[in-house]
């Protein structure tokens, strides 16, 4: 038996198509070579295991207010107190709020810290912070400030440590 020697005639068309074959398998091997690169040598996150990531839970603390937002909270009547908690009396004054909390007809109270930086723009850089004030672009806080909001406008303004101890007296305002 004679071997049937047939040569295989390749047109341009399958060569070029060969050719396109080759360079996008090449292609396609430096795309992962180039990812596997980075991930070992520039991010160096190949070989790390996914557990050791620590991710922290969010929370949102809704006894905190800012200045934007103080006059409309959910309440009908509530407080506002504003102090620095960097301050000396941030104990003292955080003192006085948690008694009245403890109080039966005790109304909700909100934290303005002036230390957040929402409120820079509120904090009065010396005694020249308001004593009452018609619109919160005016609004200057001193360093301890209790307000008073009732159906979303102002009540009370207080800057007098001594008004404020009288104001948070349950018994005398109800």
């Amino acid at each position: 038996m004679k071997k049937n020697n047939t040569n295989k005639i390749k047109t341009d068309e399958q060569i070029e198509i060969k050719r396109f074959l080759l360079v996008l398998l090449g292609l396609i091997v430096i795309i992962i070579g180039i990812y596997f690169f980075t991930r070992a040598f520039v991010t160096k996150d190949l070989f790390k295991e996914t557990s050791e990531i620590n991710y922290t839970e969010g929370n949102v603390n809704y006894n905190v207010a800012i200045v934007g937002t103080m006059l409309n909270r959910p309440f009908k009547e509530y407080y506002v107190i504003a102090f620095s908690s960097e301050d000396n009396q941030a104990t003292y004054y955080n003192t006085l709020v948690s008694k009245y909390m403890n109080e039966e007809k005790a109304l909700k109270v909100y934290y303005l810290d002036l230390e957040n930086e929402l409120n820079k723009d509120y904090v009065a850089t010396d005694d020249n912070y308001s004593k009452k004030f018609t619109s919160i672009k005016d609004l200057k806080l001193g360093s301890f400030t209790l307000i008073k909001v009732k159906n979303g406008k102002v009540d009370a303004f207080l800057t007098n440590e001594e008004d404020i101890k009288k104001e948070l007296t349950v018994s005398k305002n109800k």
